[in-house]
C-alpha cells in the first residue's frame, strides 16, 4: 500500500508522514499510473480510501476504490487482498457460480450489504428468508446489472421508469413496477408489483452480471436489526448461514435505497432514501410520500415499511438535547456534530459538522459501534427535515425504541 499526494500537497503530506512512518509516501502528478504498472497494489486517500487496478467485466473503469471507516480496516483489506487485480475476479467468478447454483452470497453495494440469492429459484429465495429470519409478507428488492435482466422480472417499462432509470441508475433507487406472470409470489410476498434496482458498486454489478442471474437482495443482517455497512457487520450476524461474503469495504451511502412505486396515478416515494423528491420532482412533477406500515399491516409493497426495524439490541432513545446525559457513564451518545462538550459516557460521531451526507454513510457503522459496548442504552438527536436528513430521521425512528425515555 503507497501514500501518494500532488506537489501542492508536499507540506500536508509531510505532516502526516510523521504521523505514519510505516507506510511509504510518494509524490507524484500520476498516481494511477503506478498501479496500472504495478509498482503499487493501493493507493491510500485521505479520506481513507484505497484505489486499485482491477478491471471487472461489466464495469466501465479499471480503477475501483474502497472506503474504509479506520485505517486499520483499511490495511486489514489490503493484507486479506494483496493482489486485487487477481483476487477480486477470482472471488467474484467464484461467487458468481454459488449464485448460479442456488447459494446465498452476501455482497456490497453503494447503500448497505445485500444478502443474495437467485431470484428465478425459489428454493435459493426460501434459503434469504431463513437465513435473515424474515417474514414472508416483506418482500423482496431485485438487484440487476444490465437493463436487458428486466424482461421476465416486470410486465412492462413505463417512460416514467425510463427517464428515472437514464438519469440514477446505477444508483440507490429501487422503482417498483408492475411484475411480469413469471415472477415467483415468494419474491414480491404476493404482490402484483416489484421492486427493482440497478446497484452502484462495480464489485455488485460484475457479480450480478457473472452469476447471469437477477438476484435478489434484502440486506445482510438478520431481520429486523440494525443493516450491514461492512463485511464484518454481515459476519456478525449471518457467518454460518450463507456461503460466502464478498468484502468490498464499507457502503458509501450508508443507508437503504429510495423506493418509488411508479404503479400508481402519482409516483410516491414508499422509502426514503438519498434520492428525494427533490430530485425526483423535476423529472416527474408531483411526487407524493406514502404512510408508514402500522404495527399490524402484512400487506407490504416494499421492503423497510414496518414501523419498527434497523434496531440495535441496547435501546436506542430519541431525545431532543443530549447534553442532559452528559454525566452518565453507561450511556452512548451518537453525534451529529462537535457540540463543544465532554461526555462521561462513549460517544460515538456520525458526522463532526452535521454533513448529512457523511452522517448517512457512517450511521449504520455508528449505531453498531456503540451497540457492542453494553450500555445500558443509547440516546441521539434527529437532523433538520430536509435532503437526505429526511432519510436519516426515517431509519432512527424506526430504529429507536418506543418506551418512555430514562433519566440518567
Amino acid at each position: 500500500m503507497l501514500v501518494v499526494y500532488p506537489p501542492e500537497e508536499r507540506g500536508e503530506a509531510e505532516y502526516y508522514q510523521k504521523l505514519y512512518p510505516a507506510f511509504p509516501f510518494l509524490e507524484t502528478e500520476n498516481p494511477l499510473t503506478l498501479l496500472e504498472e504495478g509498482k503499487a497494489s493501493y493507493l491510500l486517500g485521505r479520506d481513507l480510501t484505497l484505489t486499485c487496478y482491477c478491471p471487472l467485466d461489466g464495469v466501465d473503469s479499471p480503477f475501483l476504490t474502497f472506503l474504509f471507516h479506520t485505517l486499520e480496516d483499511a490495511c486489514t483489506y489490503t493484507r486479506s487482498y494483496p493482489n486485487p487485480a487477481q483476487d477480486l475476479p477470482r472471488l467474484i467468478k467464484e461467487y458468481a457460480k454459488l449464485l448460479a447454483d442456488g447459494k446465498l452470497v452476501a455482497f456490497p453495494t453503494e447503500t448497505v450489504y445485500g444478502l443474495g440469492g437467485d431470484a428465478t429459484n425459489e428454493e435459493a429465495v426460501k434459503g434469504i428468508f431463513a437465513a435473515k429470519e424474515r417474514p414472508f409478507f416483506d418482500p423482496l428488492i431485485v438487484h440487476i446489472a444490465e437493463l436487458s435482466q428486466l424482461d421476465g422480472l416486470v410486465a412492462e417499462v413505463s417512460e416514467q421508469a425510463n427517464v428515472l432509470m437514464q438519469q440514477f441508475w446505477p444508483g440507490p433507487l429501487t422503482l417498483v413496477m408492475k411484475k411480469h406472470p413469471q415472477v415467483a409470489d415468494i419474491v414480491t410476498a404476493g404482490s402484483e408489483t416489484i421492486a427493482v434496482r440497478m446497484p452502484a458498486n462495480p464489485l455488485a454489478l460484475a457479480l450480478i452480471k457473472a452469476s447471469g442471474k437477477p438476484i435478489a437482495a434484502p440486506s445482510a443482517n438478520r431481520f429486523g436489526y440494525t443493516s450491514p455497512t461492512t463485511a464484518e457487520h454481515v459476519r456478525e450476524q449471518l457467518s454460518g448461514r450463507i456461503a460466502a461474503i464478498l468484502d468490498g469495504g464499507a457502503c458509501t451511502v450508508g443507508i437503504e435505497s429510495t423506493v418509488l412505486a411508479l404503479h400508481t396515478k402519482i409516483p410516491t416515494i414508499l422509502r426514503p432514501g438519498k434520492i428525494g423528491v427533490q430530485e425526483l420532482s423535476p423529472l416527474l412533477g408531483e411526487v407524493a410520500l406514502a404512510k408508514q406500515a402500522g404495527p399490524t399491516d402484512t400487506k407490504l409493497e416494499s421492503p423497510g415499511l414496518l414501523e419498527s426495524h434497523y434496531a440495535p439490541t441496547t435501546p436506542l432513545y430519541l431525545v431532543d438535547d443530549v447534553r442532559q446525559y452528559q454525566s452518565c457513564k453507561d450511556v452512548g451518545v451518537l453525534l451529529f456534530e462537535d457540540i463543544g462538550i465532554s461526555f462521561q459516557g462513549p460517544v460515538a460521531y456520525i458526522s463532526e459538522d452535521k454533513d448529512s451526507e457523511t452522517a448517512a454513510m457512517r450511521l449504520y457503522w455508528a449505531i453498531r459501534k456503540l451497540d457492542g459496548m453494553g450500555l445500558r442504552f443509547m440516546v441521539c438527536s434527529l437532523l433538520p427535515e430536509q435532503g437526505i436528513g429526511v432519510a436519516i430521521n426515517n431509519r432512527l425512528r424506526k430504529a429507536a425504541t418506543k418506551k418512555e425515555q430514562p433519566s440518567c
